[in-house]
């Protein structure tokens, strides 16, 4: 019953005039609708969350060892400054006849933390992971265009190398996105992808609200609102099995190259606005008002006549 409920419009209209009217209800009205549209996949808050949680513990350790990779980075790209810092407090200390125990932890204090404090083993799945909405769009877009038959090709420089595992699974954190309109393109990438390749079907699982932020978390970075794995991952079983009740997305005039002898279904949607509640009197309200500018505009030309 949730598939079929309307969808608004709200939309305020560039000529509309703020007006004292009467009272006014609000009314929905039909009018055609964009028939090559592809709508979101309808998936209940449970699967959304079971999703959520699995996901969450196949990124453990990944956050840990982003944050020793930035301590391991930091130290060396301030060696040079540190290092002439560091010359300079032992000067200092050494005018002031300090111990010798206490020039030796002075100056041995940097090194012994950048050496230790070193990142932990990286995660197999961090090299299996596409972050990002641009990142996301453009290995989709990457996947549809090596999916398509290539008759001529006018490029001077083929492309070098294996390309990327394909992406199965996407995980779109979409109460958590505004504007929405930034990851609206999402449904028709997937669908195209998969009327290509239905044998290898690429679903798109959008997360409850606050998703971004247990993802972000996980993950060491400050934004994470849609999480691309490719097939390679030992492990994507798992998350596909959670996610096997979400309806993969399809676009059947895009399923063969072949025209085929078959009508687009009419959609409709309804634009919510409003109406008089009282539709004669809004009626007489008109009439008088017509009346009124008529009867003006003809003294008019009498003065100028």
């Amino acid at each position: 019953m949730s598939e079929k409920t309307a969808r608004v419009h709200s939309h305020v209209s560039n000529r509309a005039k703020n007006r004292e009217v009467g009272e006014r209800k609000v009314v929905f009205k039909s009018v055609l609708d964009n028939p090559f549209r592809i709508q979101w996949p309808s998936v209940p808050l449970d699967v959304q969350n079971a999703v959520l949680a699995k996901t969450l513990t196949a990124l453990d350790g990944i956050a840990q060892y982003q944050m020793g990779r930035k301590r391991k980075r930091k130290p060396a790209q301030d060696q040079p400054a540190k290092k002439k810092k560091l010359e300079n407090l032992s000067a200092q200390i050494d005018a002031s006849e300090p111990s010798s125990m206490q020039a030796i932890d002075v100056r041995g204090s940097s090194t012994v933390t950048s050496e230790n404090e070193g990142p932990s083993e990286r995660p197999v799945i961090s090299e299996h992971l596409v972050i990002g909405i641009n990142e996301v769009t453009k290995r989709l877009e990457s996947q549809i265009r090596r999916s398509r038959i290539t008759l001529v090709t006018t490029s001077e420089n083929p492309p070098q190398g294996p390309p990327p595992s394909p992406l199965q699974l996407i995980l779109v954190c979409r109460g958590d996105i505004n504007p929405s309109i930034l990851i609206d393109h999402l449904p028709h990438l997937v669908a195209a992808y998969n009327s290509l390749k239905p044998q290898a079907l690429l679903r798109l699982v959008p997360l409850p609200r606050g998703a971004e932020s247990s993802l972000s978390q996980a993950l060491g970075l400050r934004r994470a609102a849609v999480l691309g794995i490719d097939s390679d991952w030992s492990g994507l079983g798992t998350l596909v099995t959670s996610a096997a009740s979400v309806p993969p997305l399809s676009a059947t005039w895009l399923a063969s190259s072949m025209p085929l002898q078959k009508f687009v279904p009419t959609h409709i949607k309804q634009v919510r606005t409003s109406a008089p509640k009282d539709m004669k009197a809004e009626k007489q309200r008109r009439k008088e008002e017509k009346a009124l500018k008529k009867e003006a505009r003809r003294k008019q030309k009498t003065v100028q006549g």
